[in-house]
């Protein structure tokens, strides 16, 4: 009878193959899903979407800066008009472009729900309108600081 020779360094070299192929597998990092880290809310109406729309105030009935990046799909400069139960703003989002309200402050008199909770807005353009529940931020967070809007509405 024949006796078949098992070579350590074959084994060795399937064992490392298989170790390596498994550390590769796992070692890929899941996709980024960023509308879980950002604390604001999307919506689109017609060829505008709005992403990580969200208040920030110092309180319940107080001014409340409205933040969010609109884009604008469309080839035409599109009227956004945004809204709470007792008022609104409205802004002018151009043709294939981009408006953050990061930069462009839009303040709303009171905030209807005090920072923590979440409230109501409407968004409309020309296409049509869309409620959408968005939450209320103060400046606890650092990043949020700077937009707190003072007592004269301003920040």
């Amino acid at each position: 009878m024949k006796r078949v020779s098992t070579r350590p360094a074959a084994h060795f070299t399937v064992a490392a193959s298989a170790l390596a192929l498994a550390l590769v597998a796992g070692c890929s990092a899941p996709e980024e899903d960023w509308s879980a880290i950002a604390n604001g809310s999307d919506v689109r109406v017609g060829q505008v979407e709005i992403h990580s729309l969200s208040l920030v105030s110092s309180a319940e009935s107080e001014p409340a800066r409205i933040l969010g990046m609109l884009f604008n799909e469309s080839d035409e400069a599109v009227e956004v008009t945004i809204a709470d139960e007792d008022d609104a703003v409205s802004v002018s989002v151009p043709a294939q472009g981009e408006l953050g309200l990061d930069t462009h402050p839009e303040i709303l008199d009171t905030a209807d729900g005090p920072p923590g909770s979440r409230t109501m807005l409407t968004v409309t353009t020309e296409a049509g309108d869309r409620a959408v529940e968005v939450p209320v931020l103060d400046g606890t967070l650092e990043q949020y600081e700077p937009y707190v809007p003072t007592p004269s509405g301003h920040s």
